[in-house]
């Protein structure tokens, strides 16, 4: 019997990784739960958070005996992986802010953070920061109201409105002449392309798809089978992974009919509620 794996976020931000993984090892059962009764979860304070995911990582589990979860939001990485790993005999991949290649292939020293408000204050990023970016300068910008449209509005939403969105983040990355950012939030992962647009070509986005792909097949002891360049534009195009997964939501008064949309988008079979 194939293993499954589940990937869990605040609302949609965590499917990037799922589509990325399954275009490595497409033969793997995938379940995704979105919080979205709880979204967003950058703006809520940890003991809440920590609650929250705690309660639904337990009916997720109950309902789909995954062989190794990937938290696939950095912001509940952050606040509850000890948590999570304590309570639950099940593995946990944790998504983190990608610090460290980023620091490693800068060449000015200078790189951007961009993230939830909670990511971009939690002690854990600053330590993380610390360790592995300590010889670089590390310029951290925070905007909920672009996760809250990426969540709610990006997929119904013109190119050159999503683009007039992101203008600002942009040029605040632009005026600190940072060479990498990175994107310390899982929704920003839909938005690589537009960002680097904006960029011009002078600064490079960095992300953790790789790395969390690497431990998760790791845990599973698996070994890729496929190149996984399939980006997650592409996927949509993709017949083999036609309802390659299960996609959950806790809630079904939040927005349910783009929920169900979205899950389509991404080749998903909508699946109710846990």
């Amino acid at each position: 019997m194939n293993k499954t794996i589940a990937f869990f976020d605040s609302g949609i931000g965590g499917i990037p990784y799922l589509v990325h993984l399954r275009n490595i090892k497409p033969d793997l059962n995938y379940v995704y739960l979105a919080d979205n009764a709880n979204f967003p979860y950058g703006i809520k304070s940890g003991e809440i958070i920590k609650e929250i995911v705690l309660s639904a990582i337990g009916r997720f589990i109950e309902k789909t005996a995954p062989d190794v979860i990937v938290i696939a939001c950095n912001t509940a990485t952050v606040v509850t992986l000890p948590y999570l790993r304590e309570k639950f005999n099940v593995p946990f991949v944790g998504v983190v802010p990608a610090v460290k290649p980023a620091a490693s292939m800068s060449e000015n020293k200078r790189i951007g953070l961009f993230a939830t408000n909670k990511t971009v204050s939690d002690s854990y990023t600053d330590n993380l920061i610390s360790q592995f970016a300590g010889n670089c300068e590390v310029h951290k910008y925070a905007d909920s109201n672009i996760v809250s449209f990426i969540e709610n509005k990006m997929f119904e939403t013109e190119d050159n409105k999503v683009l007039e969105f992101l203008v600002p983040a942009a040029n605040f990355f632009i005026k600190e002449d940072v060479d990498h950012v990175v994107l310390g939030c899982t929704h920003f992962l839909f938005i690589t392309d537009i960002l680097e647009n904006l960029f011009s070509g002078k600064i490079k986005t960095i992300d953790s798809r790789e790395g969390v792909s690497r431990q998760t097949l790791h845990i599973l002891g698996c070994d890729k089978a496929r190149d996984s360049n399939m980006d997650v534009a592409q996927c949509a195009n993709n017949d083999q992974s036609k309802n390659s997964g299960s996609f959950y939501v806790t809630s079904s008064d939040v927005n349910i009919d783009y929920y169900k949309k979205i899950a389509d988008r991404f080749m998903l079979k909508y699946s109710g509620i846990i």
